[in-house]
């Protein structure tokens, strides 16, 4: 049993169920329950909770009855009985009265709160786990602590959507995870400090961060998460280089597994990344799948799915004013569950404003990668004062096309064409087309 939990302290999951399966199997019967007590959590953390509620019900209820309970309620909400889980959960609450046990007090209500988690009763879980964090400071155990913490900021990330609790628990959790030796949940808290500080663009925190990664080989589940990929490549983009960060999101849009909203959401970051290495085809293709795949969002999404969505909505909108696709981009500004969001909304207007400090503080990262982005265009190379595209369109208005037959050509609308075509009015200082024309060829652009 000790071993197991060495094991598990150390990330290494498989090897500590394999290791309590063993235990199992060589354990008395009045052995049984404690090494039970240790491997149905786990199992049912894997999402194996079939097997987690056959291994409880061949146990007696003994010492552990309450503890047990609370796990029994745990496995039913993980497993979908939501009633029986309430039911359980409260038979354990009454009990908990007149309980003086405060070591397994804590475990209890670990085990509770993420009963409450798993209904996605945010309130409730959080209020177990804060009962669960005093108690393990009363008993001076930050592994405790540290355990209540983890639940706390997976509630925030997956219920609530609060990014100010979710961050402040990811740091507690890595915190208290060090102070207890806990290598994994050291390591789930430091990842999610990183990925975090990334989304703020704050590059204190996140040199930081970075610092306390470098220093440890992270447990293998940690490698190869979401949010800290996007963080890779936020960083990636800051630094201009812009091809790399593009090869990042390939990989990380294409793995297996990827939600609607993971994947609108590297789609979205690749249309910016597009615009700044240049490829506007690339760029408008990306961005249309951005917001294809971000559109019509189910109900009962958990918090940081639609937040990936609200965000891909913007940031494929930004990439659309930028890259001249102005009608599709400033027709998915308008969807309404952004607008439910006016923080995230908010980054349709960096393109134009070009100041990330308007934007609220939890995303300004992808603020600075718009910014970036924009820096990079403008320092784009172009055709006299006309861009590629700029050119392209004109050389068709020399061949006698109108603003449809030359957006049907391109594959863009011809509203963004004749956008275009203003521009070029602009910059040449003419008005009308064949004006444009006559001045281009005296320039020497066509």
């Amino acid at each position: 049993m000790l071993a197991a939990t060495a094991w598990q302290c150390e990330g290494d999951v498989l090897r500590a169920e394999s290791t309590l399966r063993r235990a199992v199997e060589a354990a008395s019967e009045a052995e049984r329950p404690y090494v039970i007590d240790l491997l149905a959590p786990l199992l049912n953390s894997r999402g194996l909770t079939t097997r987690a509620g056959a291994l409880l019900v061949t146990i007696s209820s003994g010492t552990l009855a309450l503890a047990r309970l609370a796990l029994q309620s745990a496995i039913d909400a993980a497993s979908g009985a939501i009633e029986l889980s309430e039911q359980r959960a409260t038979a354990v609450r009454d009990a908990l009265a007149h309980f003086d046990d405060d070591p397994t007090r804590v475990r209890i209500h670990q085990r509770l709160a993420l009963a409450a988690y798993f209904r996605r009763d945010a309130a409730e879980a959080l209020e177990e786990a804060a009962e669960g964090i005093r108690l393990a400071h009363l008993l001076n155990s930050p592994r405790a602590a540290s355990a209540m913490h983890s639940v706390a900021y997976a509630v925030h990330h997956t219920c609530t959507g609060d990014a100010d609790a979710t961050w402040y628990h990811a740091a507690q959790l890595a915190r208290e995870a060090e102070a207890g030796g806990d290598v994994s949940l050291r390591a789930l808290g430091e990842v999610a400090v990183y990925e975090l500080a990334a989304e703020r663009g704050d590059d204190v925190a996140l040199a930081r961060a970075r610092a306390a990664l470098n220093r440890h080989a992270l447990p293998e589940q940690y490698c190869e998460r979401f949010a800290a990929g996007i963080a890779d490549s936020l960083r990636l983009a800051w630094a201009g280089d812009f091809a790399t960060c593009r090869n990042v999101l390939t990989v990380l849009k294409d793995t297996l597994g990827r939600t609607d909203g993971e994947r609108a959401l590297c789609r979205a970051l690749l249309a910016l990344t597009a615009i700044a290495l240049g490829d506007d085809d690339a760029a408008r293709r990306s961005g249309r799948q951005a917001i294809s795949t971000s559109a019509r969002p189910a109900r009962h999404l958990s918090a940081h799915e639609l937040r990936y969505r609200r965000l891909a909505r913007a940031l494929a909108s930004a990439a659309g004013e930028l890259v001249g696709d102005l009608v599709r981009g400033r027709r998915a500004a308008e969807a309404r569950f952004l607008k439910d969001d006016p923080g995230i909304a908010m980054l349709v207007r960096v393109p134009t404003d070009l100041r990330c400090d308007a934007v609220p503080k939890t995303i300004r990262g992808y603020g600075r990668l718009i910014v970036s982005v924009v820096e990079q265009l403008r320092a784009r190379p172009s055709i006299g004062p006309l861009t590629t595209t700029e050119v392209e369109i004109l050389k068709l208005v020399g061949l006698g096309r109108n603003a449809p037959q030359i957006a049907a050509l391109l594959d863009r609308s011809p509203h963004t064409v004749r956008t275009h075509l203003r521009n070029i009015g602009s910059k040449l200082e003419v008005h009308g087309r064949l004006e444009a024309l006559s001045r281009a060829r005296q320039l020497g652009l066509l």
